[in-house]
């Protein structure tokens, strides 16, 4: 039945009743009620009888944590009739419509520009306190314009009064509305007290599922800490179920879910994870889970929040899980999502908790207390110090209100409002291990140091390439040097004639005269060419010989051959062999270059409205800025803040130091952004051309660390070897499966090649700036949207039949179903 029927055909609770009236009287409304309430209910009724659409003029955006719950929330409204638009970053559709589903990032531009739709929905916004993206939810809430509505969803916070007073202190009129009991309520079941498993099915996980089927509990979830374990439990259940009533795909869908999944589903069991494609997920195992075709699921904990079907029974196998390289504990409020999952509203009298000795149980399932994470939004506050800087406001005053609306009820302290007498001593900005910002250099042919990061490598003649040596002045050509043409091989040093003056080469010897005058092949060069034949005469031994000499040289040519005596040897010139070389400031090319590194000084103080300089705090985020280089003493951002400043992460810090290297062409750098979302599953330390990324941003900050922002010099999530992967794939038309390695998943590539057209996408969309680099780098992405990603419309996913979707089975099964032959 269709959400829009119900609507129509069911009355709402009195909370939701309330919860709108609150909404149509203008104020904002804080919703606290537990998972499978009907908390978007609420949103859906109010907006229906809101007079949204009909050139209203009004517009609500309804935002979700994840770009997997916006397309399955878009994809249900618009099969609903509505007018909806969806933004999630990679994709942009119908952007004017009335409601707008979106993750809550894609709203960060328009906010910080005072725009506002006339009402912002924010669901699970227990996510205030997410330690990734708490930053992103503070800042949207709290820099609202006021003439824009709020509406926040959760089921799984604990202070919901605390949310109001903040709103209420940024002038906000709220009303609060709660209920305490779940629609459908949960009761804990042991599974030792369920019917026994049948004789012929062995093994916990088997067994287990089979009980909970005896016992008419189905659909089971089974949450399990990693996707290998999730897939590893799914195929032993299923080797115990029988196929009496199997799901028969069509064709087009058995290839997109595959061979291990299909069988699976004939036997109604799946697992669930985010390594699999999204067309697999969305298309086929969510549809089937949310009508209740599927007797067991098996889904990794990090989804949790991300899936949006109920089942009866809901069973957390570990208290542990695997977040990126973390091995993290489930807090209770996590725990509280996952059970919130067992019940099914209008089918069930109740959900199940189905609990083990190992297992957590309904006890420690609670909210959780919303504490604000202890950091500020660094590029938040850059852009509006700068902001303020270009309207010719004071920039430190902006920071500050911007501070003063954030959800705490300690002051925000950002470093540079310090008096001058209380400073600290400048000496506690040293680091220690010798590990923040530093610059290597290298001694160019005019014995001049210049930064190495600006340096080419190329391939050039030996001929043309100079060599420094310790105590010279100027360098030297390569092959003047001694010691360099003396590591080109073995021989003694000759001199090879030149228009003007000499170079050296190497003399080898080849061959003795005998009496006879034949010439005799020495055996080491009989060897190297592997020559069999006895001595040979002079006319020979020039025509067949000699030009067998530059095979044994690296493409050294013979000069001239000399006598010694009965001795017969070659003058070896290698003046015409290619090697690589570093091309320095003056465009001389240069072999083994002195290199030095120094620790760049950096300039921590500010000079407030008065003039006289303020130290800011070593530990502080003023500090931290002027170490980075992204502000001037008198507040305004540099042209690295600028960049780092229309990002939200490290990410920004790694183009912008990418940017400042003239030499790193602006088409590779759009290219390897793709390494900056990749994450742990992707190779730490690659060795394509995209690890220069990683290169020039340890050469600019340093191998620091900034809570946050950068881990050993690069930002959190960076993954090596990403970029080569994604241009493999549509460059080379590479299939994802064969791309897929043991840590990364066809599911992973595709999420990377989502992450980078995501970035491509915001780069083009970002402001401009006056510096050619960040306007190309603009142009360069743009180009590459333009030609991999139209971004016209939402992915495509496979439709189940609705004779799949509406089929009546028989979910419990009897003790003589389990001894079939499978």
């Amino acid at each position: 039945m269709l959400r829009g029927l119900e609507i129509n055909l069911k009355l709402p609770d009195l909370w939701q009743q309330q919860a709108v009236r609150a909404l149509k009287d203008g104020r904002d409304v804080v919703v606290d009620a537990p998972t499978g309430a009907g908390k978007t209910w609420v949103f859906e009724l109010f907006f229906q009888e809101g007079g949204f659409g009909g050139g209203s003029g009004k517009q609500a955006v309804f935002t979700v944590p994840t770009r997997a719950l916006a397309n399955d929330k878009w994809r249900e409204w618009t099969k609903e009739g509505w007018d909806v638009g969806i933004a999630t970053g990679d994709i942009a559709v119908n952007l004017e419509a009335p409601v707008v589903v979106a993750t809550l990032e894609t709203q960060r531009e328009k906010v910080l520009g005072e725009i506002g739709p006339s009402l912002m929905v924010v669901d699970e916004y227990q996510m205030i306190a997410d330690e990734n993206r708490g930053l992103n939810y503070e800042l949207v809430i709290s820099q609202l314009p006021s003439a824009s509505q709020l509406l926040l969803l959760s089921g799984s916070v604990g202070n919901p009064e605390e949310i109001v007073k903040w709103l209420e202190r940024i002038g906000r009129e709220v009303e609060l509305v709660t209920i305490d009991e779940r629609p459908v309520p949960l009761d804990e079941e042991a599974l030792d007290m369920l019917p026994p498993s049948p004789r012929q099915v062995s093994g916990f996980w088997p067994s287990s599922a089979a009980r909970v089927v005896l016992a008419d509990l189905s659909p089971l979830l089974v949450f399990v800490p990693h996707r290998a374990g999730a897939e590893k439990v799914a195929r032993k259940i299923a080797a115990a179920f029988p196929e009496d009533d199997p799901i028969e795909l069509p064709a087009a869908e058995e290839s997109v879910a595959g061979k291990d999944l299909v069988r699976l589903l004939k036997r109604r069991i799946a697992f669930h994870h985010s390594g699999l494609g999204y067309s697999t997920r969305a298309g086929i195992i969510e549809p089937l889970a949310k009508r209740g075709q599927l007797r067991v699921i098996v889904a990794t904990m990090g989804l949790a929040a991300g899936i949006n079907f109920s089942v009866r029974t809901v069973l957390v196998a570990e208290t542990t899980y695997q977040d990126g390289p973390y091995l993290k504990q489930l807090r209770s409020d996590e725990l509280l999502q996952m059970f919130g999952r067992a019940g099914r509203r209008g089918l069930d009298d109740s959900g199940h908790v189905l609990v083990t000795n190992k297992s957590p149980r309904l006890m420690d399932a609670a909210p959780r207390k919303l504490r604000r994470v202890n950091e500020i939004d660094w590029p938040t506050l850059l852009r509006v110090m700068g902001r303020a800087v270009d309207d010719g406001r004071d920039p430190f005053r902006a920071a500050r209100e911007v501070c003063e609306k954030l959800f705490s009820v300690q002051k925000v302290h950002l470093g540079f409002e310090i008096r001058q007498e209380a400073t600290l001593p400048m000496a506690e900005k040293e680091t220690g291990f010798r590990l923040g910002p530093r610059k290597r250099e290298v001694l160019n042919s005019g014995g001049e140091w210049e930064p190495e990061l600006n340096l080419k490598v190329e391939a050039r003649k030996l001929l043309e390439c100079r060599i420094h040596r310790e105590g010279a002045e100027r360098a030297l050509r390569a092959l003047r040097d001694r010691d360099f043409v003396r590591s080109l091989g073995k021989g003694s040093l000759c001199k090879i004639r030149r228009e003007r003056g000499f170079d050296y080469g190497l003399e080898w010897k080849l061959g003795r005269k005998t009496r006879d005058g034949k010439i005799k092949l020495l055996g080491w060069f009989k060897k190297g060419i592997q020559w069999e034949s006895g001595p040979l005469s002079p006319s020979d031994f020039e025509s067949a010989i000699i030009p067998r000499v530059s095979s044994l040289a690296a493409g050294g040519q013979v000069a001239g051959i000399v006598e010694r005596k009965d001795l017969v040897a070659a003058q070896i010139d290698f003046g015409e062999c290619i090697a690589e070389a570093t091309v320095d400031g003056r465009g001389v090319p240069m072999i083994e270059m002195a290199t030095r590194e120094l620790e760049i000084e950096v300039e921590t103080s500010y000079r407030v409205a008065a003039g006289d300089p303020v130290d800011a705090h070593p530990n502080s985020a003023a500090f931290a800025w002027r170490s980075l280089g992204l502000v001037q003493a008198d507040g305004a951002p540099t042209l690295r803040g600028r960049v780092f400043s229309f990002f939200q992460a490290g990410e920004g810090l790694m183009i912008a130091a990418a940017l400042e290297d003239v030499n790193y062409p602006a088409e590779d750098l759009a290219w390897h952004i793709a390494n900056l979302r990749a994450g742990f599953r992707f190779g730490e330390e690659g060795d394509g051309e995209s690890v220069r990324l990683a290169v020039v941003a340890r050469a600019t900050y340093g191998v620091v660390d900034y809570t946050g922002y950068l881990e050993l010099g690069l930002c959190p999530g960076y993954g090596d070897g990403a970029a080569e992967i994604v241009a493999s794939h549509l460059l080379e038309k590479r299939n994802l499966a064969e791309l897929a390695g043991e840590n990364a998943s066809k599911g992973d590539i595709e999420r990377i090649i989502v992450e980078w057209l995501s970035m491509l996408r915001h780069i083009h969309h970002a402001p401009d700036l006056d510096w050619d680099r960040w306007l190309e780098f603009k142009r360069a992405a743009r180009d590459l949207v333009d030609r991999f990603q139209p971004l016209r419309s939402v992915p495509k996913i496979p439709e189940l039949p609705q004779t799949i979707l509406n089929h009546q089975f028989r979910q419990r099964l009897a003790r003589r179903d389990f001894g079939r032959a499978n």
